[in-house]
């Protein structure tokens, strides 16, 4: 696991929360930065995730500005009794002009483009869009400030499908997930994974101990 040096012993809990089902998860779009939000079933799901959270007793809940996690946060607080704080850093990869955009329109309107992101061009970031690697630097930088600035809590932080791979590819020491990719994770929606971030004799270790956690989600639909 990656090391972070800290400065004193504690154990810090961030309990990541896809958020819950929206309108470009089930419209083929690409969600990016756009305003969708979530289904009734979204919201269920979200509310689930409240429910299911209550015991692990938050201190905090730290989400994404978007639309979607924020409704979903919003779901979370009602359950817990906290306060959200949003942070642009947990935001989804956003691919500019693509964003909100569905997929069919996407590959007619901007054809080479759509060739180019489909066909995993690292350095593709269409339209004023984000490259991989800006994603992984944005979201780690994230997760240290997050685990850092609540050192000692348990923390629930409420992002997005593919910034919760970059958070998983960052605290297992990954690195950036460029090129061809030996491992690949998609939480589902409204799935709850914990890591613990733990520090021993001044160097922080990370463990995950668990990962798209849907128990929760059982019977909601």
């Amino acid at each position: 696991m990656r090391r972070v040096t800290v400065e004193s012993d504690v154990r810090t809990s961030l309990y990541f929360v896809r958020h819950g089902l929206a309108d470009s998860n089930v419209g083929q779009r690409f969600g990016g930065w756009s305003p969708a939000p979530l289904t009734e079933l979204g919201h269920r799901q979200a509310h689930a995730a409240g429910a299911a959270l209550v015991a692990r007793a938050p201190t905090a809940i730290v989400s994404s500005d978007i639309v979607r996690a924020r409704q979903t946060a919003e779901a979370i607080a009602a359950a817990v009794g906290l306060p959200i704080e949003l942070h642009h850093g947990l935001r989804e990869r956003s691919v500019g002009i693509f964003d909100g955009m569905s997929f069919a329109d996407a590959q007619a309107q901007h054809p080479e483009e759509w060739a180019r992101l489909i066909a995993r061009d690292q350095a593709e970031a269409p339209g004023g869009g984000e490259t991989v690697d800006t994603v992984f630097a944005r979201v780690g930088a994230a997760v240290d400030e997050i685990a850092a600035q609540h050192a000692g809590g348990r923390i629930v932080v409420v992002t997005h499908g593919i910034a919760l791979f970059h958070a998983f590819a960052h605290v297992c020491g990954l690195g950036s997930p460029r090129g061809v990719q030996r491992v690949f994770v998609l939480a589902d929606n409204a799935s709850i994974s914990h890591f613990e971030h733990r520090a021993v004799d001044g160097v922080g270790h990370w463990r995950l101990h668990s990962l798209n956690d849907t128990a929760h989600l059982a019977g909601v639909a």
